[in-house]
C-alpha cells in the first residue's frame, strides 16, 4: 500500500463517525496489566475462587451504597458468575485530602472489593475479564502468606540480642510509653501468658458486654480482634507463631520474671489473621484493622514470594501515609535474594536477620530491598502455656525493630512514621565489613539495629526519592544501545545537611552508568530538591534481553561523605510488546510477528478480546505472521514442530512502538523483525510492520496489519508465500466452524450454535490462499495438535481448504490466510496487508471487512456487482457530486432502511428512513445543493447489514 495524502484523507473522514449507542465514560487511555497465575503456585498460597479488585475512581458507586452501579462493571461480574461482591473495608470513606505532607498520595480503601467466582471459571479468566471492563485499577487472587519462624530447642537461647542492639543503654534514656501500641498482626497470642497479659493494649472503651460500645464496627473488641475467624478472641489456636513474636516486641520488662520485651512499657495489640487451620487468610486486612485502631507500629512477621500486587502496596501505603503507622516486616528465610511481601513494598521496613556475631543468619533472605538487620538466630521469647522457646527467623528480627520503633515514637513524638523508619535506618551499626559478611555487602540493609544510637543521634539527614521525572512506563520504551537521562525529586526527612550528593549504581551488566552523581545542594529538614538540571546519565547495553528488569540503588552522602540514605528501585527496559485498546478489539502486538500474546509463554498479552464476547475470553490461542519459500524454509513465531512449543524463528529488529502521529487510525504501532537468527530455515527477509486501530464506529471492530517484506537474501525467491495464522478459541468446542468468504477474501470462524464471529481478511493482492485446519487432523486436514512442522506450514501456504469443524464433534480449528506464490526478486519489497476482525454476526463481520478494504484501498471506486446477501450498494454517482447525489442499492426482501450522511466533524447532516415494501433495485436521490464542499460519509443501515461509502462535494 502506498501511504499517500488521499489515504490519510479518507481515514480522517471515517473517524468522524460516532457510535450510535451511549457508552460509559471510562477512559481507556492506559494499558492495564494482564494477569497470569504465578508459576508453581500451590493451593496453599491462595484461596480458590476468591478475587480482590479495586475500582477506578471513575467507577465509584453512586451515593454511599456498597453495590457497584456501573452497568458495564455489573455486566462483567455477571459474565464471570461473581457472587458475594462487597467492599472489603465497608467503613472506609474516600480521603479528604489528595496528598500527605510527604507529597505522597493518600490511599483510598473504599474502592477495594472482594468477590467469588464458581469453580468452573478460572481465576485468570475472571480477573482478566474484570481488567477488560476498563473500570478496574487492579484485580488479583486472594493470596495467603506464611509465618517466618523456625523453632529451636527450648531454653537453649538467651537474650544476647539485647546487648547487640544496645537495648540496655537505650532503656536508660527511653523506656517507652503505655500509649504507644505495637500491633502484632499474626496468628494470635496467648492472652494469659504471664509475660504478656499485663502488656496488652486493652480496649477499655469496648468492654465485654455484647455491644459495640465504641462504635468502631466491632462488638467487644476488648482484647483485639480475630479477623481470620471473625470474632473478638485473638487467642492462638492452630499456630502459636504470634506468641513468640509478641514477646520479643512487648513482653513485660523489669517484672522479675521470664524475659524483657524490647518495647519496654509499650503495649501490644493482638490482631489474629489466621483461620482455624493456621492459614493467614486475612493478613493484609489485619494491617488495616491495626492502623484503624491507632497502632503506631505494626509488625508483620510473615510474607509470601507471590506479591499481592497493588492491593498489598495500597494497604502498606494506607497504614503509613493515611494512618501514620510504621510497618515493620520480615525479609524472609530463604537464604537468597527472592523478594518477600509485604517486606519488599515501598514504605514497609524490611528486616533481615543476623546471629550473635553480627553475621548474616544462615537462613536469612537478603537483597537490595532490605532496609536493616536485627538479630534473628536463637531468639528467646514467649511460647505456649506460659512457657518460653528459642527460635530462628526474620520473624524474630522484625519485632525487635518494632520494639525499637515504639521507643522512638515515644522519644520523638513529632516524627512521622516515615521519619521514624528513616531514623532507624540511618543509625545502624555497619556490618558489611565484618569477615564473613563480604558477600552480602549492601544486601543486609544499612546495618544492624542500634536503638541507643537511634535515640541519641538526631543530627543525621535521610534523603528519600519521592518521584521520577517521568512515569515508569516512559523508561520501558528505551531500546538496546540507547542512552537516557534519569531525573527525580528527593526529600530530606531528617536533619538539615549541606551539599548532598546522590550517587546511582547497579550491578546489571546491561547498564553503563555514564554520569552517576548529582549534586542536590543543601537540604533543610523536610525540604525537596531535584536533579532535573543535572540528571543521571545511563546507557543501555545493545545486548539487553527483551522486557528486562534492572535494579538500581541511589545512595546519598553529605559533604563529609557521611551516609545520608539509600533507596532501591527497579525499572524495566526494552519492552517488546504493546497493548492496543482503543476500540472493541483489545489485543497485544509483540515485536516478533505475533498478535495476542508475547510468546513463548502466555504471561504477557491480552489475547484477542472482543467487547461482546462472553466472559471476555480471548478469541485466539496463537496468532502471527509467517512466510515460506520451501518445505525447509518457513519462518514464523507460531507453533513449533514439537507439541506445545513455538518456532521462535523471527527476531525483533525494532521493538513495537506507538507513533505519536498515526499515519492512519487512532493508534498506530510500528516496528520490524528479521529471520537472521533462523538457522537453516532462514530465508533472508526483513519485515517492517504497521498495525492500525480505529476508535470510532463503524471502523471499531477491526485492526489493519501491513507488512513490508524486504528480500535481503541476495537472490530471487520463487515460490514465496506470506500469510497470517490464527488458532481460534471458542468455549463451545463441539460446534466450532471455519469457513471462507471469497468475495471479501476472508477466512472466518464461528460457533454453529450462534454467537460472535472473527476473521482474517486479505486486503492486498488477488492470489489469496486460505487453509482451514481441523487441528486434530479430522477430515484429511493437516494435524497441528502434535506440533506444526515446516513441511506442514509450507503445504498449508500453497494449498486450499475452505471449511473446518464439520468432521468431528470435539474439534479445534485454525485459519491460515495469505497470498502467493510470488517470484520475489532480490532487494525488492513486497507489501501484504490483512485485517483482523470481530463481529456480532456474519453480516456484521462482512460489513467491517468491506469497510477495512475501503480504508486500505482508498482509491478504489464502487463498481456494479450482482445483488447478493439481501442488501448491497450497487453504485454512488457522481463522485464527487455537484448538484444531486444518486445511490443505487438492492434489497432482496422487504424491510426498513435508514440512510445517514455525516460530515468531517462527526455531525449527522441528515437521516432518511423508509419502509421498502417491494424488494429489488432501489434508488435514493438527494439534493446536494445545501452541502458545503468537502468530504462526507453516507451510511446505509438495514436490520441485516451496515455499509458505509465515502463521497465528496465539489
Amino acid at each position: 500500500m502506498q501511504c499517500t495524502k488521499k489515504y490519510f484523507y479518507l481515514v480522517l473522514i471515517l473517524f468522524c463517525l460516532t457510535s450510535f449507542f451511549p457508552f460509559e465514560a471510562i477512559s481507556n487511555d492506559f494499558d492495564p496489566p494482564v494477569f497470569s497465575m504465578p508459576e508453581n503456585i500451590s493451593d496453599e498460597e491462595y484461596i480458590p475462587g476468591k478475587i480482590i479488585f479495586k475500582l477506578r475512581e471513575e467507577a465509584r458507586p453512586q451515593k454511599k451504597a456498597e453495590e457497584i452501579t456501573m452497568p458495564g462493571m455489573q455486566r462483567n461480574l455477571v459474565k464471570i458468575g461473581a457472587t458475594e461482591t462487597q467492599r472489603i473495608f465497608p467503613e472506609h470513606t474516600p480521603p479528604v485530602k489528595a496528598l500527605h505532607v510527604s507529597g505522597q498520595p493518600y490511599i483510598d480503601l473504599s474502592l477495594i472489593y472482594k468477590t467469588e467466582v464458581p469453580g468452573d471459571i478460572s481465576l485468570e479468566e475472571a480477573i482478566n475479564s474484570l481488567y477488560a471492563s476498563g473500570m478496574v485499577e487492579y484485580a488479583q487472587p486472594w493470596y495467603i502468606p506464611k509465618p517466618l519462624f523456625e523453632p529451636d530447642d527450648p531454653f537453649t537461647g538467651s537474650q544476647y540480642y539485647l546487648n547487640n542492639i544496645q537495648a540496655f543503654e537505650a532503656w536508660a534514656i527511653e523506656q517507652g510509653d503505655t500509649n504507644i501500641v505495637i500491633a502484632i498482626v499474626d496468628t494470635g497470642i496467648d492472652l494469659f501468658h504471664p509475660d504478656l497479659i499485663h502488656d496488652i493494649a486493652y480496649n477499655y472503651d469496648d468492654p465485654i458486654n455484647g455491644e459495640d460500645s465504641d462504635n468502631d464496627g466491632y462488638i467487644d473488641n476488648f482484647y483485639g480482634w480475630d479477623l481470620g475467624e471473625n470474632d473478638n478472641y485473638p487467642q492462638y489456636n492452630a499456630n502459636p507463631h504470634g506468641i513468640h513474636v509478641a514477646g520479643i516486641a512487648g513482653a513485660s520488662t523489669n517484672n522479675g520474671t521470664g524475659m524483657a520485651g524490647v518495647g519496654f512499657n509499650s503495649r501490644i495489640l493482638p490482631v489474629k489473621v489466621s483461620d482455624a487451620d493456621g492459614k493467614l487468610v486475612k493478613a493484609y486486612e489485619g494491617i488495616v484493622y491495626a492502623a484503624d485502631q491507632g497502632a503506631q507500629v505494626i509488625n508483620c512477621s510473615w510474607g509470601g514470594v507471590i506479591s499481592p500486587g497493588q492491593f498489598g502496596q495500597d494497604i502498606i501505603n494506607y497504614a503509613v501515609i493515611n494512618k501514620d503507622a510504621v510497618v515493620i516486616a520480615a525479609a524472609g528465610n530463604s537464604n537468597n535474594q527472592v523478594r518477600l511481601y509485604p517486606a519488599s513494598y515501598n514504605n514497609a521496613v524490611s528486616v533481615a536477620a543476623t546471629n550473635i556475631n553480627d553475621l548474616k543468619w544462615e537462613g536469612s533472605s537478603f537483597g537490595n530491598l532490605v532496609d536493616l538487620s536485627a538479630p534473628g538466630a536463637a531468639i528467646f521469647s514467649t511460647w505456649t502455656n506460659g512457657s518460653y522457646l528459642s527460635g530462628n527467623g526474620t520473624s524474630m528480627a522484625a519485632p525487635m525493630v518494632s520494639g525499637a520503633a515504639a521507643l522512638l515514637r515515644a522519644h520523638y513524638p513529632e516524627y512521622s512514621a516515615m521519619q521514624i523508619a528513616a531514623q532507624l535506618k540511618v543509625t545502624t551499626d555497619i556490618i558489611d565489613t565484618i569477615q564473613g559478611n563480604e558477600d552480602y555487602a549492601g544486601l543486609m540493609g544499612t546495618g544492624r539495629l542500634n536503638i541507643f544510637r537511634a535515640l541519641t543521634e538526631n543530627h543525621h539527614p535521610y534523603i528519600l526519592l519521592t518521584e521520577f521525572e517521568h512515569p515508569v512506563s516512559h523508561y520501558q520504551l528505551y531500546n538496546p544501545g540507547e542512552a537516557f537521562s534519569l531525573g527525580a525529586r528527593f526529600k530530606n526527612l531528617l536533619a538539615s545537611a549541606q551539599n548532598i550528593t546522590a550517587v546511582i549504581s547497579t550491578n546489571s551488566q546491561y547498564i553503563d552508568v555514564i554520569s552517576g552523581e548529582s549534586l542536590l545542594g543543601s537540604l533543610e529538614h523536610m525540604s525537596i530538591a531535584d536533579n532535573f538540571e543535572n540528571p543521571f546519565m545511563l546507557q543501555i547495553s545493545p545486548d539487553i534481553p527483551p522486557s528486562h528488569e534492572i535494579n538500581f540503588t541511589i545512595s546519598f552522602f553529605t559533604e563529609t561523605d557521611a551516609f545520608a540514605g539509600r533507596q532501591n528501585f527497579t525499572l524495566t527496559f526494552n519492552l517488546d510488546y504493546l497493548h492496543m485498546q482503543v476500540n472493541q478489539i483489545q489485543t497485544t502486538v509483540n515485536s516478533k510477528g505475533n498478535i495476542g500474546y508475547n510468546y513463548p509463554n502466555y504471561s504477557q498479552g491480552l489475547g484477542f478480546l472482543y467487547s461482546n464476547t462472553n466472559q471476555n475470553r480471548s478469541l485466539i490461542r496463537s496468532a502471527g505472521f509467517l512466510a515460506g519459500v520451501s518445505t525447509a524454509k518457513v519462518v514464523d513465531n507460531i507453533y513449533g514442530a514439537v507439541e506445545n512449543s513455538f518456532s521462535n524463528l523471527l527476531t525483533p529488529r525494532k521493538n513495537a512502538r506507538k507513533k505519536d502521529e498515526p499515519l492512519m487510525g487512532d493508534l498506530h504501532i510500528t516496528g520490524s523483525f528479521t529471520d537472521s537468527l533462523a538457522g537453516t530455515a532462514k530465508i533472508g527477509i526483513k519485515v517492517n510492520y504497521d498495525v492500525y486501530a480505529f476508535e470510532e464506529a463503524p471502523a471499531d471492530k477491526f485492526l489493519i496489519l501491513e507488512y513490508q517484506i524486504i528480500n535481503q537474501s541476495g537472490e530471487n525467491l520463487p515460490g514465496f508465500y506470506a500469510a497470517f495464522f490464527a488458532d481460534w478459541s471458542l468455549q463451545d468446542i463441539r460446534n466450532h466452524r471455519a469457513a471462507f468468504d471469497a468475495e471479501n477474501k476472508m477466512g472466518y470462524a464461528f460457533s454453529a450454535n450462534g454467537g460472535n464471529y472473527k476473521g482474517i481478511q486479505l486486503l492486498s493482492h488477488d492470489n489469496v490462499r486460505h487453509y482451514a485446519f481441523d487441528n486434530q487432523g479430522f477430515g484429511g486436514s493437516i494435524n497441528i495438535s502434535d506440533g506444526f512442522t515446516s513441511f506442514e506450514k509450507y503445504t498449508a501456504l500453497k494449498s486450499t481448504r475452505n471449511t473446518a469443524g464439520v468432521f468431528d464433534k470435539d474439534n479445534d480449528i485454525s485459519t491460515l490466510l495469505g497470498a502467493g506464490p510470488f517470484l520475489f526478486q532480490k532487494d525488492d519489497t513486497l507489501h501484504i496487508a490483512f485485517a483482523l476482525l470481530a463481529g456480532d454476526h456474519i453480516n456484521d463481520l462482512q460489513a467491517s471487512a468491506q469497510l477495512a478494504a475501503m480504508i486500505y484501498n482508498g482509491d478504489e471506486e464502487l463498481s456494479s456487482r450482482e445483488p447478493h446477501n439481501k442488501f448491497l450498494v450497487l453504485a454512488l454517482y457522481p463522485n464527487p457530486i455537484t448538484h444531486t447525489l444518486n445511490l443505487e442499492f438492492f434489497m432482496e426482501k422487504p424491510g426498513k432502511i435508514e440512510i445517514r450522511i455525516y460530515d468531517i466533524n462527526a455531525r449527522m447532516i441528515s437521516s432518511h428512513r423508509k419502509n421498502i415494501a417491494q424488494p429489488g433495485k432501489q434508488l435514493f436521490r438527494k439534493d446536494a445543493e445545501k452541502l458545503l464542499p468537502g468530504s462526507y460519509i453516507i451510511q446505509v443501515i438495514t436490520p441485516e447489514k451496515v455499509q458505509s461509502i465515502k463521497f465528496s462535494k465539489q
